[in-house]
């Protein structure tokens, strides 16, 4: 769509669309509004760069994350940025907080700065003119969104899969009471896992399993399930965590109060950041590899860049269970190896 589809539709001149974008001239609330909202039906992006690009393509990627305090997407990150790098691109980091209004702000501005390519984290509040974008020259690469109908190129995991490796190594450890922890920031993939564990959980008759979420994504709100955990009755013997940022503050809450881990508790996260080898506890984890999917991810969107008609492909990661100590080997007062009996 162009700048005189949006003037035919606000039934406005071009001149006065052209002073609404550019700030030239005062127009009417009246206008103003029927403007924004000619601009919103037609998917309009204005090239707010055009008087010094002349239209051209910046050399700039965007990456949007819902968390970017979370080392995982930090490292999606660092691979986007080599790549990006190697052919003389910069990356412009964007931190949506899990926040609908924020991510569509991210992609309009982003988009108007005439960006190469966006690659975005998936969300559950993902917008569906995704396409649409990419219809007026921004290539995009979605980074999970598993069995989301999106017209893009994407990197996947294969996340229910993970959530079911981490519900099958407590159970075969013998654990029959389990916490799934989870929280805001990345909700899509923590349920993806969160329902892994449920499918797994489903092939046993007498183990149970219990959710909590923390009500925030800092290492204090995080920290405070681990009160939630010790007041339980009866008590979890294994918790699984929807990341590892969850998992290790757990840990050290329940270390801090005197409690065993893995004695008292077992402990699973999902990522397999950095920190989770060097906890004060290692910690069992699923991983995904984060760095090689920040590279995949700006693979798949230079090839839309270099040739727009390129068609949309998807690269697939499978989920890797890492044994550490945070999982111990079984729960106290059962035989070492003992797994519940199946339904």
């Amino acid at each position: 769509m162009t700048i005189k589809d949006v003037a035919a539709l606000a039934g406005v001149s071009l001149g006065t669309v052209s002073n609404y974008l550019n700030g030239t001239r005062t127009v009417s609330p009246d206008t103003r509004a029927r403007i924004e909202r000619a601009i919103e039906v037609t998917h309009f992006v204005p090239n707010r760069a055009v008087r010094t690009l002349r239209g051209n393509r910046t050399h700039t990627v965007g990456l949007l994350v819902p968390d970017a305090g979370n080392p995982f997407f930090t490292e999606i990150a660092r691979g986007v940025e080599d790549r990006a790098r190697e052919r003389g691109d910069v990356l412009v980091y964007c931190d949506t907080a899990g926040d609908p209004e924020r991510q569509s702000l991210y992609i309009r501005r982003l988009a108007e700065m005439r960006v190469g390519g966006l690659v975005i984290s998936a969300t559950a509040s993902m917008p569906p003119d995704l396409g649409d974008l990419e219809s007026v020259g921004t290539p995009i690469v979605v980074v999970g969104g598993e069995g989301m109908a999106l017209r893009t190129s994407r990197v996947t995991f294969d996340h229910r899969l993970g959530g079911e490796l981490a519900m099958r190594h407590v159970l075969e450890l013998g654990h029959r009471q389990i916490l799934y922890a989870g929280g805001p920031g990345g909700e899509l993939v923590i349920q993806a896992r969160y329902q892994g564990a449920l499918a797994a959980l489903a092939e046993y008759g007498d183990a149970e399993l219990h959710r909590v979420d923390a009500t925030g994504r800092s290492a204090r709100e995080r920290g405070e399930l681990a009160d939630e955990i010790m007041a339980m009755r009866p008590r979890p013997t294994a918790v699984l965590c929807g990341n590892d940022l969850i998992a290790i503050a757990i840990a050290n809450k329940l270390i801090r109060a005197g409690r065993a881990v893995p004695g008292d508790v077992a402990i699973v996260g999902y990522d397999d950041i950095t920190d989770a080898q060097l906890a004060v506890v290692p910690l069992t984890t699923v991983r995904q590899p984060a760095y090689q999917i920040g590279t995949s991810a700006a693979e798949l969107l230079f090839e839309r860049v270099d040739d727009p008609v390129t068609p949309h492909r998807e690269i697939s990661f499978a989920p890797e269970l890492i044994v550490r100590d945070s999982s111990g080997r079984s729960p106290r007062g059962m035989s070492p190896g003992a797994v519940p009996s199946r339904g």
